[in-house]
């Protein structure tokens, strides 16, 4: 009997023990499963920016920009912050646990939650994670790694470019306390410490026992004459000059004295316009460089309306129709009808207007850049090819130019800059230059880079001098008469319909100048404001004011013309008893008949 319950005991203590032996391998088993699951995170650095600075200077020397184009840069922490220690002493000490590290875990636990089945498991199971984490990296990697990735706010990557954009200086150079401020921005993921300064100056106060406030000093940047800077900038960024890869140090084409002179001037002529503006550009065809530029006359800079801002041309695009027309075989004597014309466009009809409804019949083409005729200029341009004046216009510089027969009329919005660009191609002859703000580039190895001022012939020079010798008779007799301008001097007058917009380019060497007046809100300048009444007068206190105690202005003339005297309103060499006569600039090899010639012809026939 008693053999038979000591048996049964046994029994039962056998199966107990292989039931806790079967647990206890289970629980192994699950503990095993659960680190197998541990899987550290792939720490790498992921900040290459740096802190780049850029520099421009005028041509005389003086600084019109100097600024951070970039903020970045790494720590090290054993260098960079040798209070890590002690910080990292305090900061568990008073937080109570490690966020940073905590951060890992949360997210390794979200992903594994489901597989924990008690709370005891938990923290089995965060104990190993870190134990590995940090088995893989050390605390001080692991910090130098989050503190050089994370994103602050306006995008700036990293503690050290942060630190420079709010203090002026590299994190090594902070104070302690500034450093804790710092760090704990990314300690809790506060983007922006300015918006979050009353909470992280309270634990720096606590954790760096300094009472003292903690004070930003951010870089501050200067910047003179922005719409001529605009201008660098958009040429930086056609050179593919990175601005945040390298510091660079920028030498410009700018003259300060002429912007002055020439904003001043603008601003008197126009001071009785009240809210105008008004859009200055001036080059040095010569060199081919843009030495200034006057985006307002009211340091409204929002607008620059010398390099972006596009309005209508008007009649500064004409000389365009007759460089097309000249390079096409047509000469200057060539004769056709001012008189009012109706365009088929498209299933309607444009009918152009003359000024004050002025047509001067039967006459040399030539007349029609001189006065700016409308209806005479339309037609040339239909007999010589829409398409041909707007491929030419295109060569010269002109954008988004299409051919309709409005575009000689010059409806189509350009800006000063590119209107100067297209007249320097003209001065030059038909050979189309590079204008640049920039002389040269230095960057922070040494190394040089200069502007390509690449050329490239788009027209004939005869041809490009012959609408420079009808442009001075705009304004020896033409549309910019008695406006002050030196004798010699090349221009023409542009006015948009309603007088919405009034232009003049004038040409005197070494010089292009242009200017364009009106309002931001498209209303007309005034009743009869034209580019000859209110811009070229302008341009002319200018001229004079650049080309000081020079009475005449002249242009160099090509072997392939000739100054030749021609009948009045005939396309015909003028002799002895054919009437009143002109002189006209014509291309030797495309002359004319002599009228001698032509009268025979006709009393033959008789």
């Amino acid at each position: 009997m008693n053999f038979k319950i000591i048996a049964k005991s046994l029994l039962f203590f056998l199966l107990i023990a292989i039931a806790i032996s079967f647990s206890l391998l289970a629980l192994k088993t699950y503990e095993d499963f659960l680190l197998a699951r541990i899987e550290i995170p792939k720490l790498a650095l992921q900040n290459d920016s740096k802190t780049t600075t850029l520099k421009i200077f005028a041509s005389n020397g003086n600084v019109i920009f100097s600024g951070y184009m970039n903020f970045g840069g790494l720590i090290n922490i054993s260098k960079d912050f040798k209070e890590f220690d002690r910080f990292y002493k305090d900061y568990v000490g008073f937080i109570g646990k490690d966020l940073l590290l905590n951060k890992y875990w949360d997210e390794f636990y979200s992903k594994n939650k489901k597989y924990i089945l008690h709370n005891k498991y938990k923290e089995f199971l965060k104990k190993h994670f870190i134990s590995r984490l940090l088995k893989e990296y050390s605390l001080e990697k692991i910090y130098e790694i989050e503190l050089n990735n994370y994103l602050f706010a306006n995008g700036i990557k990293g503690v050290n470019g942060y630190s420079v954009s709010l203090f002026g200086k590299d994190f090594k150079n902070l104070s302690y306390k500034e450093k804790v401020f710092l760090v704990f921005c990314v300690i809790y993921d506060l983007k922006n410490a300015e918006s979050n300064y009353p909470f992280l100056s309270k634990i720096a106060d606590i954790l760096s026992g300094d009472d003292a406030r903690v004070e930003f000093h951010k870089p501050k940047t200067l910047k003179k004459y922005p719409d001529y800077l605009d201008g660098v900038l958009a040429e930086l960024k056609n050179l593919n000059v990175d601005l945040k890869s390298k510091s660079y140090v920028v030498y410009t084409n700018f003259d300060e004295k002429l912007y002055k002179m020439s904003k001043e001037i603008i601003k008197n002529s126009l001071s009785k316009f009240k809210g105008i503006e008004a859009g200055f550009v001036l080059v040095d065809y010569f060199r081919n460089e843009v030495v200034s530029v006057n985006g307002s006359i009211r340091d409204d800079f929002s607008k620059n309306r010398a390099v972006n801002v596009r309005r209508e041309v008007g009649s500064i695009f004409k000389p365009i129709t007759y460089l097309t027309a000249f390079y096409y075989g047509f000469r200057p004597s060539y004769v056709l009808e001012d008189k009012p014309y109706k365009f088929k466009e498209g299933k309607q009809l444009y009918s152009p207007k003359n000024f004050k409804n002025y047509f001067m019949g039967k006459t040399n083409i030539r007349n029609g850049l001189i006065y700016s005729l409308n209806n005479l200029t339309v037609k040339l341009a239909e007999i010589v090819g829409l398409e041909r004046v707007s491929r030419i216009a295109t060569r010269l510089g002109f954008e988004g130019v299409k051919p309709f027969h409005a575009m000689p009329l010059g409806s189509i919005p350009q800006t000063p800059l590119i209107v100067a660009k297209v007249y320097t191609a003209i001065a030059n002859y038909g050979k189309k230059c590079e204008i640049t703000f920039i002389k040269k580039i230095v960057d922070d190895d040494g190394v040089v880079i200069e502007p390509d001022k690449k050329c490239r012939r788009v027209v004939d020079e005869t041809s490009a001098y012959q609408v420079l010798f009808l442009m001075e008779k705009v304004v020896k007799y033409g549309t910019a008469r008695r406006k002050g301008l030196i004798p010699g001097t090349a221009g023409k007058t542009g006015t948009s319909n309603d007088s919405r917009d009034c232009w003049f380019v004038g040409i005197f060497p070494p010089y292009v100048a242009v200017l364009w007046v009106g309002y931001d809100d498209f209303r007309t300048v005034g009743e009869d404001a034209t580019g000859g009444k209110i811009a070229a007068p302008i341009i002319a206190k200018i001229e004079k004011n650049l080309l000081k105690n020079v009475k005449k202005v002249s242009f160099k003339v090509p072997k392939g013309v000739a100054l030749k005297k021609v009948v009045r309103n005939e396309d015909l060499l003028y002799s002895d008893n054919c009437g009143n006569y002109y002189y006209e600039m014509l291309k030797k090899e495309n002359l004319p008949r002599k009228c001698a010639q032509d009268l025979m012809v006709k009393r033959v026939k008789k």
